[in-house]
């Protein structure tokens, strides 16, 4: 099933919502005036993270908020949050039904020695110390 989208009708009742008692359009999340600012329209709970038979049945406005870019973009707003909980949703799902991604092998054919690597290797080690000394008389 593919993503359930907001209808133009459904997009202006949810701006309608968000207005404050002067009329002017604010974020439903943190109230701040957007005055003209950018605003998106987004679900309240990711679709990737509804469960399918919510998915089958027709998106109220319930399910909708008007964000500002404050508290929809960035790397604290809402679509981080969301990116987040769907990849450990998907891990989740993976691990509890076995699916496990196939190890790959290395595809490089490794890394050539190099002159000075090799001369390093040829080099004969020099005889053990003593660790002490006879004192001369």
């Amino acid at each position: 099933m593919s993503r359930r989208e907001f209808t133009r009708n459904q997009k202006e009742q949810i701006v309608e919502r968000s207005k404050d008692h002067l009329g002017r359009i604010c974020c439903e999340r943190c109230k701040l005036v957007l005055a003209g600012k950018p605003y998106e329209i987004d679900h309240i709970i990711a679709e990737a993270l509804r469960p399918e038979a919510d998915k089958q049945r027709k998106i109220t406005i319930a399910e909708g908020q008007l964000l500002g870019f404050c508290c929809h973009r960035g790397e604290d707003g809402k679509t981080n949050k969301d990116v987040t909980l769907i990849a450990k949703a998907k891990r989740v799902y993976n691990r509890a039904n076995g699916l496990k991604s196939a190890k790959q092998k290395i595809r490089s054919q490794g890394f050539a020695v190099s002159a000075k690597a090799a001369a390093r290797q040829t080099k004969v080690p020099l005889p053990p110390r003593p660790l002490y000394r006879e004192e001369l008389s």
